[in-house]
């Protein structure tokens, strides 16, 4: 194969380049990619960012996939091998994983390819290290993973790591994830994995177990339910849980208590991983009463939080009005201001962030913001405005930015009054923000004034 005449072989402190043959790469256990992510930015999201590519390694599972794991929470776009002359088909994206940076890639241009990684739990279990494990979060990840402990901490970025010709897993830092993960990831076609829902507390007092215990041995204190992951308005904190899918808590040890809730949620009985729709039971006690709760495994996922962390598989949206910018408060417009975002962004939006990103909502509300004013002619004495929550709109309150844009197209409105927060207001007649939209798109060029949810 012509295309692979050339590729990139980097060895731990070094780099050389070899002239490899068809043979080889066909051969080869683990090929080096490199993958193009698309820079996204929720201070400017009509500009298109600056692409940027990172390393990655990859293994062949079989019909036309390759699997590798790279950075969480970005916009992956393609990937393509290492090759010296450029001639190499691009790899397009099947699957992603935001939260653990899973990713399926596909190609149909390559004749011949490797053979496929075989995954057999009998060879994996008698030829891979096994000893302590632990549910972990991989960074940027709110998802629970169970991996095996390293004594000693290996690189940071994530390796494939083999064992006379068995995958073993993927190690990141001190860990080492479980091929089972990517067999599950690669036979679900890349569906993220289930998060149990609600986050629970092991380590109480011994005045904090008599409290809420009461005369129940050793149950489970539910401390947060995650809104619109777990099963919000059936399951509250202070609730104690006292069966997991039929198994009674009073049996499960103090010392790895969170490890097993865990493998109860997220696995069936025979061990294997759950997949996002199983069904979940638990019993509860509530007020001295006993109930029961079931609901289905979601992934995890910040969107129907009052404040999300981030837009998820999209651009941020935003609408602009009379060269007001408005958007959505996320976590990740605020982090934009840099490390010191808590000191340099404004305090009132961190104060919103820290109290109320995960308040629970029968619908799904949003914080709408303006961020700031594009100077124009037809808006001077606005123009200092800038990260202010947008509250009313001729007196209705305005909940998400899509509720915005339909009272700004309401034909009935001549007028429209801006109010924000620190009792700020801003006037315009309809024909003000027709002329300033004018404006705006004739002193800027902007391609579209909005990107809003269908």
């Amino acid at each position: 194969m012509k295309s692979f005449k050339y590729v990139f072989v980097i060895l731990f402190s070094f780099s050389t380049l070899l002239q490899l043959g068809a043979e080889d790469f066909e051969d080869k256990r683990v090929i080096e990619s490199r993958i193009t992510f698309q820079k996204t930015s929720h201070q400017n999201p009509w500009l298109i960012g600056e692409p940027f590519s990172r390393k990655i390694n990859l293994i062949y599972v079989g019909k036309g996939l390759f699997f590798g794991v790279t950075l969480p929470k970005q916009n992956p776009v393609f990937a393509e091998f290492e090759s010296f002359d450029y001639s190499v088909p691009k790899l397009g994206i099947k699957s992603y994983d935001e939260e653990t940076g899973f990713i399926l890639l596909e190609t149909n241009g390559i004749s011949k390819l490797p053979k496929p990684v075989v995954f057999d739990s009998k060879l994996t279990n008698k030829h891979c290290p096994t000893g302590k494990s632990r549910y972990v979060f991989l960074p940027f990840s709110k998802t629970p993973i169970k991996v095996f402990l390293f004594e000693k901490k290996t690189s940071e970025e994530a390796e494939f790591f083999f064992k006379n010709q068995v995958l073993c897993g993927v190690t990141i830092g001190e860990y080492l994830i479980p091929p089972e993960y990517v067999e599950t990831f690669n036979r679900t076609n890349g569906k993220p994995f289930p998060h149990p829902g609600l986050v629970f507390d092991v380590n109480l007092t011994p005045s904090e177990r008599e409290y809420y215990s009461q005369n129940i041995n050793n149950p489970l204190l539910v401390t947060e339910v995650i809104p619109g992951v777990g099963p919000a308005y059936n399951l509250f904190p202070g609730d104690l849980i006292t069966e997991i899918n039929s198994t009674s808590l009073s049996k499960i040890d103090d010392w790895d208590r969170a490890d097993k809730v865990y493998d109860l949620i997220l696995r069936k009985s025979n061990g294997t991983l759950r997949e996002l729709g199983d069904s979940v039971q638990l019993k509860i006690r509530r007020n001295f009463q006993n109930q029961s709760v079931s609901y289905d495994l979601r992934a995890y996922d910040s969107n129907d939080f009052l404040i999300p962390e981030e837009a998820k598989k999209r651009k941020p949206l935003y609408l602009i009005a009379g060269g007001f910018f408005f958007t959505e408060l996320t976590n990740a417009y605020l982090k934009e201001f840099g490390s010191e975002y808590r000191v340099k962004s404004e305090k009132k939006l961190v104060y919103l962030s820290d109290y109320y990103q995960k308040k629970v909502h029968p619908i799904r509300e949003k914080i709408v913001i303006l961020s700031r004013v594009f100077p124009l002619e037809g808006n001077l004495g606005y123009q200092e405005f800038q990260d202010l929550v947008l509250e009313k709109v001729n007196g209705t309150r305005v909940t998400s930015l899509s509720q915005l844009k339909n009272l700004l197209q309401s034909e009935d409105a001549t007028y429209y009054a801006f109010e924000l927060s620190g009792g700020k207001i801003a006037f315009f007649t309809r024909k003000e923000i027709l002329d300033l939209q004018q404006e705006l798109q004739s002193t800027y060029k902007l391609e579209r004034s909005y990107n809003l949810e269908d």
